[in-house]
């Protein structure tokens, strides 16, 4: 009897075990519950919850109560797609810091380099030394123009010759196929200056052929800006292909108001059908370097030794101080040396910081415009400085990014943390959108803001599957406290860092949150239209 009770114990027993579950598996590796989803489409924010599996966004409803492997509480908090930068110099530090810790904290999870005319050239090595060093955002690039005359021609005032043209436009294409977005130009710059229009036309022909676009540091934001805006329109018409004015800004107190003609010049080509947009920062200040902004680019012709044979020669010297003076009293000078800004000298770290006219009066001479002029050439004889100009009218700015057909785009790079002063931009242009121009001047909407840092920028350049939260998606989010977001970062103490950004999440893995970087680089290699297998 004792032996038959005991087998139907050991029986119940036995059920017991079988009928007790296992640990349930996770439905998702990430679930981001109770925020306020601003999904980048510039639709009004809802209530709901994010969730992820491996690197993409496989549900988004009013309440995912499945587990997850982790679950962010975004209660009270903006859930957008993560931040599309169009225009950085990311080549300036990212191999120093590979996090590019000053974007990823502001929300930024894609970073594009190769702006102004300046690029990698061959393309394909530069990207593979970035995925091999394994990078916290995104990363892509657009092929320069410069960069590609520059190696052609040299930075030569001339006409490029039939052969020379035929093996640029081998250049664009090679750039294109090793996966460049479209073609950038800096017509400011030498040598991108000496380029006629109609050698950029045929570069544009090119990429746009193979679905690039075309994105231009216009040839002049001073004097000559509307003929400049309608420059790059005609490149983009005749190339047959979206047309971009970068960092789109009016510089020097004279021509302030006439973004209310650039803006013009957009609609009018936008309604006879030409693909033309912008992109901007949020800061009355531009940022070059010193030779570049406040010299005339024909004296820039050849080189730093041909530089340096003009200044020491007395009559060309004598020539380019009034030339030098005149741009500092009507365009990038604004009119008062101290309105140019030293950030970086690597000859003396000193003067990283210090003010034109301050530099001027330390070299024992009055800070008159004619002075600095002088104090210019001894900059550029010494090695050259990069510079800060604030020529930017504030009205103006707000104009422009009101315009529906604006972006966001930084024009910054990846500072090394205290070093130099750089523009503040580099740390705080996303957030000061968020912070400045929506909750406190009231200048946009957040959901128009979004739209301008995300759907928009990634829709210009073919990202199909970024840039707006929707299921099938990848998942790069962006998470910030819509009532305390602000940048901190100033032209004085530019080395601050955002704050209100809560999380940041790039291919689905969380790489910031809490005010710390994690460890995880989880960035990819964004390849072009073209980009063969």
């Amino acid at each position: 009897m004792r032996a038959i009770i005991a087998s139907v114990l050991a029986a119940g027993l036995l059920g017991l075990v079988i009928a007790t579950p296992r640990a349930q598996t996770p439905a998702f590796d990430l679930v981001i519950r109770h925020g306020r989803i601003v999904d980048g489409t510039g639709s009004p924010w809802y209530l709901g919850d994010v969730a992820v599996r491996n690197d993409t966004i496989v549900r988004i409803a009013p309440r995912i109560d499945a587990p997850a492997a982790r679950v962010i509480d975004a209660a009270g908090k903006i859930v957008a797609p993560g931040f599309i930068d169009l225009h950085t110099h990311a080549r300036r530090g990212i191999f120093d810091v590979p996090g590019a810790d000053n974007y990823v904290r502001q929300g930024v999870t894609t970073i594009m380099e190769g702006p102004d005319g300046s690029s990698p050239l061959p393309i394909k090595p530069f990207l593979d030394r970035i995925a091999a060093l394994k990078v916290t955002p995104n990363f892509g690039l657009f092929v320069g123009q410069g960069t590609i005359r520059d190696e052609v021609i040299g930075p030569i005032n001339r006409k490029a010759t039939p052969a020379e043209l035929e093996k640029m436009r081998g250049l664009v294409r090679g750039g294109m196929q090793d996966g460049a977005f479209g073609l950038s130009s800096g017509l400011f710059y030498v040598p991108g200056t000496f380029t006629p229009t109609d050698e950029v036309v045929e570069l544009a022909k090119v990429a746009g052929r193979m679905g690039g676009i075309y994105i231009s540091h216009m040839r002049d934001e001073t004097n000559g800006i509307l003929a400049s805006v309608k420059e790059t329109i005609e490149i983009g018409e005749k190339g047959g292909l979206p047309t971009q004015v970068t960092h789109h800004k009016v510089i020097g107190k004279a021509n302030w108001g006439r973004a209310v003609d650039t803006l013009k010049l957009i609609d009018e080509a936008r309604a006879r059908g030409v693909d033309a947009t912008m992109d901007q920062y949020p800061y009355t200040a531009s940022a070059t370097s010193i030779q570049a902004a406040l010299m005339p680019a024909y004296a820039l012709e050849g080189g730093r030794d041909a530089v340096l044979k003009r200044l020491q020669t007395p009559a060309l010297r004598n020539e380019l101080r009034k030339e030098t003076a005149r741009i500092i009293a009507e365009e990038r000078g604004g009119g008062d040396p101290n309105n140019v800004q030293l950030s970086r000298c690597d000859w003396d770290h000193s003067l990283d910081g210090k003010r034109l006219g301050d530099v001027t009066k330390a070299r024992g001479f009055e800070p008159t415009i004619d002075n600095a002029a002088d104090t210019v050439f001894w900059i550029v004889e010494k090695g050259g400085c990069g510079g800060i100009f604030h020529a930017i009218s504030e009205d103006d700015l707000q104009r422009i990014l009101r315009h529906p057909a604006t972006m966001i785009g930084s024009d910054g790079e990846v500072p090394i943390f205290g070093q130099a002063s750089p523009h503040p931009r580099s740390y705080g242009t996303f957030v000061r959108v968020l912070g400045r121009y929506v909750r406190e001047l009231k200048v946009i909407t957040l959901e128009e803001a979004v739209r301008k840092m995300s759907a928009f920028p990634a829709q210009r350049i073919g990202l199909a599957d970024r840039g707006v939260l929707r299921e099938g998606m990848k998942a790069d989010i962006a998470i910030f406290d819509a009532a305390t977001v602000r940048d901190m970062a100033t032209f004085d103490k530019p080395h601050q860092y955002a704050e209100g950004v809560t999380a940041v999440i790039v291919n689905g893995q969380v790489a910031f949150e809490n005010g710390t970087m994690t460890p995880a680089r989880p960035g990819r290699i964004l390849l072009g239209p073209a980009a063969r297998p």
